[in-house]
């Protein structure tokens, strides 16, 4: 008999716990919810670039080296941009 009762303090003692960790886990990952309902998310894109030259999957290395290109004439033609 005391062993059932122990025992049950101990399920009934584990309940509680793990319902007040449930509560706060919950709290914490919908903290911000209420921030971002009803407002709209403006998503900002950048503008159309070119596509590489190359057609096919014959030549992956010149694929590779148009996308680079364009990549890195957008890095350069930006950091002029903010020089100015």
């Amino acid at each position: 008999m005391k062993i059932f009762f122990i025992i049950s303090i101990i399920i009934i003692a584990i309940l509680f716990i793990g319902r007040n960790f449930i509560n706060a886990a919950k709290r914490n990952l919908f903290k911000d919810q209420a921030a971002w309902s009803g407002k709209d998310i403006k998503i900002k894109h950048s503008p159309p670039r070119e596509v590489s030259k190359s057609k096919g999957n014959a030549n992956f290395l010149e694929m590779i080296a148009d996308e680079s290109k364009i990549y890195l004439d957008d890095q350069s033609n930006t950091k002029e941009n903010e020089k100015k």
